[in-house]
Order: C-alpha cells, then structure tokens, then sequence
C-alpha cells in the first residue's frame, strides 16, 4: 500500500498517531474535553484570532473528536484518496489536500469564530470536490459510464455528507469551505489538460497556488469579523465566572470594532451594573434602548436602577413610554408596578401586576407582589390566593410563607397558619 498509494497512506498514518499521541498523552479516546483538543492543536477562534495561533489551521486538520470521528474519516480517505492520488499523482494530491484543509479551517473560524474545530472532514470532502471538477471537465481518457457513475456515488457522498451535517453537531462551515476550494482546484486542474505541454506544469502549480491566494483575504476576513464575536464570547464567560472588570475590557474592546453592537452593549452595561457603577451603565442601556426600543433587557435593567436610585416618578416616565412597545414584557410590568406603590398609586400599581400575571402566569415577583399589595390594602382573601400562587412557584422562598402565614391568622384559620410556620423552621433550620 505505500509503495501503491504512498500520499493516501502517509495521511492517514499521520492522523492515526497524532490520534494514538493524544490517549498515550491521556486524552480520553471516546470524549475528549475542548481544553484537550485546543492543547493537540484544534483549530480555537481565541487562540488563533487573538493570539494569531494560525498554525491550527492545518494541524487540527489531523486531531479528531473521538476514535468514530477519526474512523469515519479514515475510511472517507482511504476511498477518496486513493482515487484522487491514482488520478492525479501523490504530489499535486498532498498539495490540493493541505490547501483543501486550510481553506475549511478558515471558513469554520469565520461562521463560528468562538468555537472549536478539528478533523479532516474539510480536507476530506476538498479532495473529493477536486475529483468532480477533474472527473467532470478534464476529458479523461475513461468510458463516459464510468465517469458518470463515479461522479454520482462522489456527489452523493457530498450531499450526505452535508446533509448530517444540518442535523448533527458537525461543522459544515468546514465542509462547504473544504468542497468549494476543491471544486475551484480541480476546475484548474481540468484546465491544464488543454493547454499547450509545455504550459501544462505551470498551469498545474497555479491550480494551487491561486486559492491559496484567494485565502489570503479569507483569512482577514476571519481576523477582523471573529475578534468582535471572540471577544464577546470571553466577556460572557468572564460575567458567568464573577470576573465583571475583566468582562468589562473585553466588551469595550469588541465595541471598538463594532460600536453600535447590540450585544456588546448589554455585556458592557452588565458588567458595569455588576461592578454598581449604575451611571455608566445607564448611559449605555439608553443607547440600547435608542436603538431598539423593544430591547427587553434594557428597558427591565434600566427600571431596576432607577427603582434602586428610588427616582420612581422617572421609572413610571420611562416605562410608560416603553412597554407599549414591548406587549410581551411581563417583567417591565412588574418593575411599572413597583414604580407606582412607590407613588402611593396602588391601585394602578394591581393594574399592571396583573397585567403581568396575564402575560406570564408563572411569574414568581408578580405572584409575590399582588398577595403584598392585598395583603396591605386589607384584602385577605386575595393576599391569599397570590401568597399560595407565589408558594406553589418557589417552594423553598420564606416570604410566601410568612405572607400565608399572617393571612391565614388573620382570617382566623388557626392550623393552616400553624403548618405555614412548620414550613419556615423546616426550612430556617436546612438553610441554617
């Protein structure tokens, strides 16, 4: 076989060790963790478009997911491959396979710049849209039948391919990279059988050379559209970890490349409500809510500082203005409410909680705030049907049961009230 098919054997031994390296290394064979695949050179946004790590764009090409990831992919070789090296020789094939390779690390990077990718897949399915484009416009001395069956059975091998793809956690962006770049190589290739001999060498070179080059823009491409989602996606980690000021910097430095970026600006403006830096942070969920008046999260955020900085009558102000935009925001109706008891407005202050009860029936601060709001305006009955709503929702929150509980005293049900104490020392004494 090596002295036969010595480039299709080469690759595959070469993705075998890499594979065995990588459970002698103790990454484990069946499931191995992102942190693994990223150390064995998987392609990852971060390290390649931060840290301009571009290397991976051909080493994860040989590191794969598991021992099926690496077996499919080895059997697609050793059936392609040797096809395309028969064809077309073990050099022009080692070459048009590495190119193939490239260009699927960089369209995956480019349409998931935040992930992580490895596989031969990209390469793979490059291969095999080079032998379409040379099998179909090369004019190969080979019956017409034969050439029309095998460019079938290879793109029928490319559509399942892609179609798994949709339906499975594969990355296509790869796929569709790897097959387009071999589609245009091969077409080249094809070009080259026309031309004159002694044109035919230099012409063969440039089938590689050419979508190396159209790469080139491809991979700025990656830079300058993947630093932003990057950086978001470190910033969203950074808030999820505790880490607000770094979260911070990293928002401010993806709104640098993209300023008026939605989603950079509610990372920033978290971060900074997290660190309590609320003016700051106010000035940019004004700015959100400038752009997209229906931006729920920052309607709700900004509510919740200014109910904070106890400026209800700007809170009813700017709810007022807002919600009628927002008819699903079940939350901003709540924070409405709150506004107006602050005011001394409750009855209009049940208007909107119930609104938001009707919006969202399982909406615990909702709940929890009409059995308070009936419970102080003498209305035992209702405080509990809310307190008992409010209880069913959130079993383990003391305050439903301290509201049932005096509600209960009130309307003289002596044991229910007794059982609603139970409860709070059951769960006083766990908490405890």
């Amino acid at each position: 076989m090596i002295r036969r098919l010595p480039a299709t054997t080469t690759l595959i031994a070469l993705n075998v060790l890499v594979f065995v390296a990588m459970v002698i290394g103790h990454v484990s064979p069946r499931n191995p963790t992102i942190d693994q695949l990223i150390r064995w050179g998987a392609d990852s946004g971060e390290q390649v478009i931060l840290h301009h790590q571009w290397w991976r764009i051909i080493t994860s090409a040989f590191v794969h997911i598991g021992f099926i990831h690496l077996l499919m992919n080895m059997w697609a070789l050793w059936v392609i491959g040797s096809l395309a090296e028969v064809v077309v020789g073990p050099y022009l094939y080692i070459g048009f396979y590495f190119v193939c390779a490239i260009a699927g690390s960089l369209a995956s990077l480019y349409w998931h710049p935040a992930g992580v990718g490895a596989g031969a897949s990209g390469a793979i399915i490059g291969v095999l849209g080079v032998m379409v484009s040379v099998l179909k416009f090369a004019r190969l001395p080979l019956p017409k039948e034969v050439l029309r069956s095998t460019i079938r059975s290879l793109i029928q091998g490319a559509a399942l391919t892609l179609a798994i793809g949709i339906f499975g956690p594969i990355d296509n962006a790869a796929h569709m990279g790897g097959l387009i770049c071999g589609l245009l190589i091969g077409l080249l290739l094809s070009l080259s059988r026309r031309v004159d001999q002694p044109m035919r060498r230099p012409f063969r070179q440039m089938s590689l050379i050419a979508p190396l080059v159209l790469l080139v823009p491809l991979a700025f491409a990656v830079q300058k559209h993947g630093e932003v989602e990057v950086r978001l996606q470190q910033a969203r980690t950074e808030i999820q970890t505790g880490r607000y000021q770094d979260a911070e910097e990293s928002a401010h430095l993806a709104l640098q490349h993209s300023p008026d970026r939605s989603d950079a600006l509610v990372i920033l403006s978290e971060a900074l409500y997290l660190q309590g830096n609320t003016a700051e942070a106010s000035k940019y969920l004004r700015q959100l809510i400038a752009q997209d008046p229906r931006n729920e999260y920052a309607v709700n955020r900004l509510a919740t500082i200014e109910l904070n900085d106890h400026d209800a009558s700007s809170a009813v102000n700017f709810l007022g203005q807002t919600l009628p935009l927002q008819p699903r925001n079940a939350e901003g109706q709540v924070y409405l409410g709150r506004a107006l008891q602050a005011l001394n407005e409750d009855h209009k202050a049940i208007d909107h909680y119930r609104q938001a009860v009707k919006i969202n029936p399982d909406l615990y601060e909702a709940q929890l705030a009409l059995a308070n709001i009936y419970e102080k305006n003498n209305e035992p009955q209702d405080a509990l049907l809310f307190y008992m709503k409010a209880a069913h929702l959130r079993p383990s929150e003391l305050d439903p049961l301290r509201g049932l509980a005096r509600v209960y005293l009130v309307l003289g049900h002596k044991k229910q009230a007794d059982q609603a104490i139970e409860q709070i020392r059951a769960l006083e004494k766990s908490g405890s």
